[in-house]
């Protein structure tokens, strides 16, 4: 869809149809092309251009805005946002509890099972439905014992959100939540202080790191129950479109669609997230810096992560 914005609003990733007003001065004048980098849009933003219109089904669209009279109209009650929080803060604690009991019986040797996942997937499947936005943001600010379990609550709830946006039934919407609680299980035969070293890895370690899509897919092809999605986006959730991925440096249409969903909420997840080592970075920086990884991630589906599940 065209769309008309300010020079203000423009950010990188959306797609330029054409430039208004006194544009003739800008190198990029009589161009339809991808916005890709911030020193294109500061260009853009320095120039006469009066405004841009835009193409939303090839970029991405303006950042929601309201104007002043539609901020007003029916606040949400605080009492009323204070319960749901209150209702997301209890369902996150019950269910890193379940999640950390699962982990740590695998860590001992036992089986993951479907069983033992699913009630945690249906508390994730409703909160993402009834207040998703609230609990994604809730998990942002992370703990370090806590790091490993809200970053797994917190793709499943993405890769749901996914899931349900792409209009995929609702079996396979589970499947999706159950494979992003999953698909770092395999991290659990890497050593602790690999895995929460704050410097720069060495070539070895960072092969150890490597290998734990492998263990999990391990671990949990032993249940003979376990959906085909949970198996391939553990296995499969670091590969990458243009071949440089692990563990088997796929490449293109040998990565499943669910692997490439996985690969996005993975790693928009851990880059807006509080480290102990980094800050969070915002939506707005997240998408600039995932739009700009030219071979990391199919580029129609971040384009709908970013302008649809993100907005939705």
């Amino acid at each position: 869809m065209l769309k008309r914005i300010e020079v203000s609003q423009l950010r990188v990733g959306m797609f330029i149809e054409s430039l208004e007003g006194a544009w003739l001065n800008t190198p990029l004048a009589g161009r339809r092309f991808l916005l890709e980098s911030e020193t294109d849009a500061h260009t853009l933003k320095r120039s006469n251009v009066s405004g841009i219109f835009i193409n939303t089904a090839k970029g991405l669209d303006a950042s929601p805005s309201f104007p002043p009279s539609t901020r007003s109209i029916r606040p949400p009650a605080p009492a009323s946002l204070a319960k749901k929080k209150a209702a997301v803060v209890t369902m996150l604690s019950e269910t890193t509890v379940l999640l950390k009991g699962v982990f740590d019986a695998a860590r001992d040797g036992s089986d993951v099972t479907v069983a033992a996942v699913a009630p945690i997937i249906t508390q994730i499947a409703g909160t993402a439905h009834r207040n998703g936005d609230l609990l994604l943001s809730m998990t942002r600010l992370k703990s370090k014992d806590e790091t490993t379990f809200l970053h797994c609550i917190a793709v499943s709830a993405l890769m749901i959100r996914f899931g349900r946006y792409l209009k995929q039934d609702e079996e396979t919407v589970r499947a999706l939540g159950m494979a992003g609680l999953l698909h770092d299980i395999g991290k659990l035969a890497v050593p602790s202080d690999v895995l929460q070293k704050e410097t720069t890895l060495t070539d070895d370690e960072m092969h150890v790191i490597r290998q734990h899509p492998m263990h999990g897919h391990g671990m949990l092809s032993r249940q003979a129950d376990m959906p085909e999605i949970v198996l391939d986006v553990c296995l499969h959730h670091h590969e990458r479109i243009d071949g440089k991925g692990y563990p088997h440096g796929l490449t293109g249409d040998a990565i499943s669609q669910y692997a490439r969903i996985a690969a996005i909420c993975d790693v928009y997840d851990a880059i807006t997230s509080v480290r102990a080592y980094k800050r969070a970075w915002s939506a707005q920086e997240a998408s600039t810096w995932m739009l700009e990884r030219k071979g990391y991630f199919d580029r129609p589906l971040l384009m709908q992560f970013l302008n649809g599940v993100l907005q939705s």
